[in-house]
């Protein structure tokens, strides 16, 4: 890798990269990144996590070569609290803490100096962003697993914004944002001097960026302008992209039929003339030289013919590919059905242990009901759900669910070790491997993917084989709690899940921040935390 001291740019040139299983993510793609505030879409699974890593220097190309300017902080999309001790660990501040506190107390280590060195007031620092960012009320060394997903990836921001790096890739930073949250960190990143790049599927930040580079089968592609010139520059590119591939398809079926035509007319003109040579008069050894002079002729008019069909297949195939065609992606619910009057859940006075002030919660839901549970990051949703399914034991209270449920968390847990199919045949131990392929297949999940271990995948997919998973285990759930369950997924996938909760006939729990999932599926209450 090369280093200029530059203005923060980031250029990837030749870029390719080929899994571990052997598909090709992306090959010989060429870009520059900087100067604008960009974003990187593109579908589950097309590459854009792992291009990203590589334009950070976290993991190395297959071939090509990325030229930097500046410094590069790269923050994960997938925080997991479990995997830090602290909230400055979760910031990236905790080895430096560590240091100034062993200073201040007379014992420094060997180091500790060098580290301290330009990060005096780092204690400081981290807590006033945490103040200005509305998480005063925690301290450097509270417990990490204590934290909520909105609070993880808030604090993982501010440690970017701390980092002093010149070039933020950020991935999905707004998942688990509440909408304060969200709108407050849109209006930073257009405040950002440096150079800035953010994958997201969100509306939101797309709506508000200067390009956008998409990823997929075809390359990279760069649109300059928002989300609405995207997707009409898009649009209009697709068209003519389809168009010529229409185009290309009826010349090579016209050569295709051009080709049979004349190897019919050729094969009566042979068989003509072996049945009137004996009558022509013409010596055997000159008709000889006529029918050689005619194969040869022939051969000729069938190989130009037979090249001009490979040329348009070929043709067919790049047009194919630059016309997008990507799979629908589908999601079908089980079926089930809940009584009307049939009690789904109970809740009596309960007094969560953390979040909602503890203020106690009463609840009780009939039949097909669709309950929303929102609220500011902290606020105690996900402990909600936790506590409703016995996980985590309340302050005082009781709940109850009195039917079979499925549950996917924010962080879209899945055993890492085995396949997406593996995964999706123990959840329903009747479903053959055929069977659970093609469900697999109609989520997006490529033929190279169903039987590589789960820990391949990208975080999309991993979403979208738990959320699999989660309505087809047996018994049929009856009730869906589902905490977030559009984090992670691209446009198309957003909306297919839509489609998935709209059909559902079962009672349905979810803890989301997007207020347009919420409309599209028809809440019928919303529990305010």
């Amino acid at each position: 890798m090369e280093e200029h001291d530059l203005s923060p740019y980031i250029s990837i040139q030749d870029l390719s990269y080929t899994l571990p299983d052997g598909r090709v993510l992306f090959k010989d793609i060429s870009e520059s990144f900087g100067g604008e505030f960009s974003a990187l879409a593109g579908r589950n699974g097309s590459g854009k996590t792992i291009l990203a890593k590589i334009m950070a220097g976290l993991i190395s190309p297959g071939s090509g070569r990325v030229i930097r300017s500046g410094t590069v902080c790269y923050l994960d999309q997938l925080v997991d609290p479990s995997e830090y001790s602290t909230v400055a660990d979760l910031a990236g501040k905790e080895k430096i803490l560590n240091s100034l506190h062993r200073i201040t107390a007379g014992y420094p280590e060997e180091g500790d100096l060098e580290i301290a060195d330009g990060n005096w007031d780092m204690e400081e620092r981290l807590l006033r962003e945490l103040d200005i960012s509305g998480l005063g009320y925690l301290l450097p060394d509270l417990p990490a697993t204590r934290l909520s997903g909105g609070e993880c990836t808030r604090i993982s921001l501010i440690g970017a914004f701390l980092s002093g790096a010149d070039f933020l890739i950020l991935d999905e930073p707004t998942n688990h944002l509440d909408q304060p949250n969200r709108k407050a960190l849109i209006e930073y990143l257009g405040t950002w001097k440096g150079g800035l790049l953010v994958i997201s599927h969100d509306r939101a930040v797309l709506e508000v960026v200067e390009r956008i580079f998409e990823l997929s089968s075809g390359g990279l592609d760069s649109y300059g302008g928002n989300l609405d010139v995207f997707l009409e520059a898009r649009r209009l590119q697709r068209s003519a992209a389809l168009d010529n591939l229409e185009r290309v398809k009826t010349e090579r079926k016209r050569a295709k039929a051009e080709r049979s035509m004349l190897l019919e007319r050729q094969q009566r003109r042979s068989s003509a003339g072996r049945r009137s040579a004996p009558d022509s008069g013409i010596p055997r050894i000159a008709m000889n030289a006529i029918r050689s002079m005619a194969k040869k002729t022939e051969g000729k008019t069938r190989s130009a013919a037979a090249e001009k069909v490979e040329v348009l297949a070929a043709e067919e195939k790049k047009a194919f590919l630059e016309a997008r065609i990507e799979d629908t992606v589908v999601l079908i619910p089980p079926r089930c059905a809940v009584h009307a009057g049939k009690i789904v859940l109970r809740l009596d006075e309960v007094v969560l242990p953390f979040g909602s002030h503890g203020e106690p919660i009463s609840l009780t839901a009939a039949g097909p009901e669709r309950i929303a549970v929102t609220g500011p990051n902290g606020s105690g949703k996900s402990t909600l759900l936790r506590v409703l399914m016995g996980e985590t034991r309340p302050l005082s209270g009781s709940c109850r669910i009195m039917v079979d449920y499925a549950y996917l968390d924010q962080f879209t847990s899945v055993p890492l070790d085995i396949s997406p199919i593996e995964h999706l045949c123990a959840a329903d131990p009747g479903m053959e491997q055929g069977e659970a392929g093609t469900r697999l297949a109609q989520v997006g999940i490529s033929r190279e993917m169903l039987r590589v271990k789960n820990r391949n995948l990208s975080g999309g997919e991993r979403l979208k084989v738990a959320l699999l998973a989660a309505i087809h285990r047996v018994p049929v759930p009856q009730l869906l709690i589902l905490d977030e369950p559009t984090n992670h997924l691209d446009l198309d996938s957003v909306e297919s899940v839509e489609k998935l909760l709209c059909a559902y006939t079962g009672a349905l729990v979810v803890v989301s921040h997007d207020r347009r999932l919420l409309e599209n599926i028809a809440i019928s209450r919303e529990l305010e935390m």
